[in-house]
Parts: structure tokens; sequence; C-alpha cells
């Protein structure tokens, strides 16, 4: 009823106005209606419809539903990513913090402290007694001194060639743990008064020598050198009471 009472009222206004005037505001009004919809989509604007300009626009069920649903459709996943981001961010800390957390390191002993120990586990066959001081299975003990600042950093020179060294100088002819090994060898054999061995009193010190089946290294140095490195089949050991001075390769 309402509706066709805001319809004839149109129309007399419409009576009232000049023809060609009348003509205009038609035109204007079908090419709004054309054009509305199409300007709102290009340029994003919000014009009403002519249908919301007289007030007969009524909201559908349908536009009531739409709303909710598209509320409910882009809060979902994005409650759901948050979750799934939070407990990404909480494991990732966890993990952080494992892997930020100091790992048990072995403890050095104090007797340890002041000189490089020996390296990969004592070479794998001596056995630390005292402060800087290891043990051998045949019993020689290796501690602090000479130039290098302990006897198995001193022995350990004979692992390589000093080709501008002068004289002569023994090269054992494998890593450090097979050296100790045949120290060991030697100074067991010569010390029990083995074939092939000898054991010389030196001024508080005790020479052990001891000879092998095959060569164990080549003498090096300047006179080495010179003479193409010949191979090597005897030992020396050098010690004080049962502490080792030296030990290397000779002719």
């Amino acid at each position: 009823m309402v509706q066709k009472q805001r319809q004839d009222a149109a129309i007399n206004a419409l009576r009232m106005i000049p023809t060609k005037w009348a003509v205009i505001i038609v035109v204007a009004i079908i090419g709004y209606v054309l054009l509305q919809p199409q300007v709102n989509k290009w340029f994003g604007w919000s014009l009403p419809s002519v249908a919301s300009l007289v007030g007969d626009e009524k909201p559908t069920s349908k536009t009531k539903q739409e709303k909710p649903n598209s509320v409910e459709k882009t809060s979902t996943p994005k409650s759901d990513s948050k979750q799934s981001q939070a407990a990404v961010e909480k494991k990732s800390d966890q993990d952080d913090s494992r892997s930020k957390t100091p790992t048990a390191q072995p403890r050095v002993s104090d007797q340890q402290v002041g000189a490089e120990p020996p390296s990969e586990k004592f070479h794998g066959i001596l056995v630390e007694i005292g402060r800087n001081r290891f043990e051998s299975p045949a019993g020689l003990v290796y501690g602090p001194g000479s130039e290098e600042g302990h006897r198995l950093k001193h022995i350990e020179r004979h692992l390589e060639d000093q080709p501008k060294r002068p004289g002569l100088h023994g090269v054992f002819d494998g890593d450090m743990h097979a050296f100790l090994v045949a120290i060991d060898d030697a100074y067991s054999r010569a010390k029990s008064g083995g074939k092939g061995t000898k054991k010389i009193p030196d001024q508080g010190s005790t020479i052990y020598e001891a000879s092998f089946a095959k060569p164990i290294g080549f003498l090096g140095g300047q006179e080495g050198g010179r003479k193409r490195q010949p191979p090597l089949k005897k030992l020396r050991v050098v010690v004080r009471g049962n502490s080792v001075i030296t030990a290397f390769p000779f002719q």
C-alpha cells in the first residue's frame, strides 16, 4: 500500500515538471540504474541503488545469512593458523633450548693444568697418573720436560723428517700410537737382556737399544738426505729411572 502511494506521488510530481525536464530526469534515473553496479565494481564505491534511495529495498534472508558465514570462513582458518603457528613456535623454542643447553664437558683435572695433554685420548695406550704425567703399559712415564714442554711433544718430532736439521735425525715410520708401542717393546726386551738389545748406563740415565726384524723408520736430517734416507731397524730409548727422556730410530 505504501509502495503504491509512493509511486503515485512520483508520477504526480513528474506531471508537474515540464516535459523536457521530466524526460531528462527519467533518462538520468535509467542511466543511474544501469551504471550504478558497474561504477561500484570499477571504483570500489558504494553508491546506493535507486530502490534504497526511495526506501523500497529490503534485506533478503540470503544477505543476512552470508555475513555470518563470511565471518566464520575468514575467522576459522585464521584461528587455526594462529594455533598452528603457536605450536610451531613452541616446538622451535624447545629445540633452541636444547641446542643452547651446554653439553656436559669432561672436567679438566688439576693434573693437566699448565701443559698441553697428549691428543687422541692419550694415544690409546697411555694412562694419566699425575700432573701431566702419563704411563705406558711397560711402566714408562712421559711427563713435562724438554724444549717442547713435554716429553711426548719431543718424541713427536721423530714422526717427521727435518731435512734442514744438521747431522742425523731418526724418523719413525708410523703414527704416535705405533711409536709408543715400539718404544715399550724395545724397552721391555732391552731391560730383560733379550737378544739383539743393549743396556748402557749414562750419567744418571740409562740407554736401552733394541733391534727389529723389519725397518721401523729411516734416517733423516741433512746427513740422512745425503745418504738417501736409508732404512733403520734399531730403536734407542733414553730413560732416567722410568721416566722417558727421548726415543728415536737409529743406525
